[in-house]
């Protein structure tokens, strides 16, 4: 029988810390090297820490900051940009309680002790999806008379695109694949990303199994994380141990979701993990979700099934994922850090 989640080890284990600086140099043994780092990270426990990723610390700074402005707004004022059936806009705090592995890790008690705010990729009026009507291409809400706030977060959302395309670079090189076979692939070329802008307000002792999120795994290719200066996130380990993601400052967190998991046919790990803020302290993250089109199809990338490697998986798209798994969320087509 499966202990408690509160019952589990924490583990002596510490997550991967990557630099990325040489590589994006051009120097190639140091790209070579990073490939081995990302590759190993990415089978074993699935996280790893980025260090020189190129984006400005006076950005994340500045995001953090708009952050927490919009979070301390009144709440009628949030209100305004309510997420109503799209993970578009705010959901507030207890807006959701999280499911995914109540069954392995112990059931959320109570809704997730946290609020979000979402923010889409724009889509322009000519995009070919905007005209097709693709679900996909939403209206982002944006608070009104906020200023500074659309124009950090759209920056923002730029860099982190551009970071995620590094990460797609060295996991299809780790692959055995081209270099550009994940950033040219029609899958991922354009990006179907999510930016959640998280508030976490102090865990309250006194509510046994609440979390700030519940123990789960990101549904899409992986996500990318600016932590606060707060520590609260934890991923479970191959031995079913818990390990805490320190706060590292200068770096991203990068772990990888169910959509690389499925279509690398388990090569690369989706790890479980939630967030309890013990700190007694507000507490902000914010995760890019790296999400591919919810229109292309793969059982597996090219080159990893064989005799010893049957298909683990049946083909299956982003948006029929999105579509089998909706029901552990309230808010349908949401994902989670």
């Amino acid at each position: 029988m499966n202990q408690p989640i509160q019952e589990r080890k924490i583990s002596n284990e510490t997550i991967a810390v990557i630099d990325f600086g040489p590589a994006m140099a051009g120097d190639r043994k140091a790209f070579d090297a990073t490939v081995r780092e990302v590759k190993h990270a990415s089978e074993y426990l699935g996280f790893f820490f980025i260090k020189n990723h190129g984006v400005s610390q006076n950005l994340i700074d500045r995001m953090f900051e708009q952050t927490e402005r919009f979070h301390a707004l009144p709440l009628e004022k949030k209100m305004e940009v309510k997420a109503l059936t799209t993970s578009v806009g705010y959901l507030p705090l207890g807006g959701q309680t999280q499911k995914s592995y109540a069954a392995l890790y112990g059931d959320s008690k109570h809704p997730d002790r946290s609020a979000s705010f979402y923010i889409r990729r724009e889509y322009g009026p000519e995009h070919p999806d905007r005209k097709n009507n693709k679900p996909w291409a939403l209206d982002n809400h944006w608070p009104k008379d906020l200023l500074g706030f659309r124009e950090t977060a759209q920056e923002y959302f730029e860099a982190l695109t551009q970071v995620a395309r590094r990460v797609l670079v060295l996991h299809a090189t780790a692959l055995g694949l081209p270099p550009d076979y994940l950033i040219a692939h029609d899958a991922f070329k354009d990006g179907n990303h999510t930016l959640r802008l998280l508030h976490y307000p102090p865990a309250d002792p006194a509510l046994e199994g609440q979390y700030g999120i519940g123990p789960h795994s990101d549904y899409g290719y992986g996500s990318l994380l600016a932590q606060s200066k707060l520590p609260g996130l934890e991923v479970i380990t191959r031995a079913g141990e818990w390990v805490q993601a320190p706060a590292l400052e200068g770096c991203l967190l990068f772990n990888n979701g169910d959509m690389c998991q499925r279509w690398t046919n388990e090569q690369f790990r989706s790890a479980p993990h939630r967030v309890i803020n013990r700190t007694g302290k507000e507490r902000h993250s914010i995760p890019l979700f790296v999400n591919p089109r919810e229109d292309v199809q793969f059982d597996c990338f090219p080159g990893l099934l064989d005799a010893n490697h049957p298909p683990k998986y049946k083909p299956q798209s982003f948006g029929e994922a999105l579509a089998e798994r909706k029901n552990n969320y309230k808010l349908p087509n949401s994902d989670q850090k």
